[in-house]
């Protein structure tokens, strides 16, 4: 099976105030869902594709935050329980020591699956990291903790990647000599990846900045641009013979934010959880996103 894992940061399922995906025109998530469903408190069962609603609060007061969040939906440890707070941005020791331990690329690889991490990096990432003006995120650390290599350029002219705001613009301006593409073609590819892995990850992070700088223009256009890349991703993913390639796709989020543009914030609201396959696979009910890695681990027989 190619099971691919689009991680949105900051993508609550808000109310019908303030929320840029109650304005964006989404087709395709609405193709998935039978309709502009991405918001409310919803679980759905729809064709081949199922929406639930999951609570990313931790069992932990206060508003939830990425390290933790993250660390938690790519280890299946509850890590801002462990911590007993919400930690922001980046992880600290404790949660560096739950991801080399518990990283789902490394559960996964080590049970002998292909893995991969689809997002390209810098050429100078490493030398950033190394002269502390760059911190590795949670997505890096476990990706690295099982022994994924990062994706480069060279990949991305080949097809073979994805920049984490899928156009490449802003890869252009960080002084890489690449093309722009249309969010369409960069779902094609990130289908292609997939099938080339058991498990691959795209992480997408335009929605949490644009949560926080509360532009709704601005919000909506990050909100279509993400729908159509899912468009792109499903066209060459439904295409596919399931009889010889099972795919499966599981978009989610680490907490809430882009869906309410009344505060800068982080919400407490659920997250949605978009799970579809090309054959009709029955998705176990979700709660938290303390259970995603646990089903994906299911999932593949691991």
């Amino acid at each position: 099976m190619h099971f691919t894992m689009i991680f949105v940061d900051g993508l609550g399922m808000g109310s019908e105030e303030n929320n840029p995906v109650m304005f964006a025109q989404t087709p395709h998530f609405d193709r998935l869902l039978g309709g502009h469903f991405l918001w409310g408190d919803s679980e759905i069962e729809y064709n081949n594709s199922r929406l639930y609603s999951l609570v990313a609060t931790l069992e932990t007061n206060g508003i939830p935050q990425s390290a933790t969040g993250q660390t938690t939906l790519w280890t299946g440890v509850n890590a801002a329980k462990l911590l007993g707070y919400h930690l922001n941005a980046y992880p600290n020791k404790k949660l560096k020591d739950i991801i080399k331990k518990h990283s789902i690329f490394k559960q996964l690889a080590d049970k002998g699956k292909k893995v991969t991490f689809a997002n390209a990096f810098t050429k100078g990432y490493e030398e950033m990291v190394t002269d502390g003006t760059k911190k590795h995120s949670a997505s890096t650390l476990c990706t690295l903790a099982g022994g994924v290599r990062l994706r480069r350029r060279e990949d991305l002219l080949e097809g073979k990647a994805v920049y984490q705001d899928i156009t490449n613009e802003i890869f252009r301006k960080r002084g890489e000599d690449v093309p722009l593409v249309k969010p369409c073609l960069a779902g094609k590819n990130l289908a292609q990846i997939s099938l080339e892995h058991d498990f691959t990850l795209f992480e997408y992070f335009q929605t949490d900045i644009r949560g926080h700088k509360r532009d709704l223009a601005k919000a909506v256009k990050v909100i279509e641009s993400l729908d159509e890349f899912l468009g792109g991703y499903l066209s060459k993913a439904e295409a596919v013979n399931s009889s010889e390639h099972k795919m499966a796709l599981i978009l989610t989020s680490d907490h809430g934010n882009i869906e309410d543009l009344s505060i800068a914030t982080h919400t407490l609201n659920k997250v949605p959880a978009v799970c579809w396959s090309n054959f009709g696979f029955k998705w176990p009910k979700m709660k938290s996103i303390t259970e995603v890695t646990p089903t994906i681990l299911r999932v593949l027989g691991s």
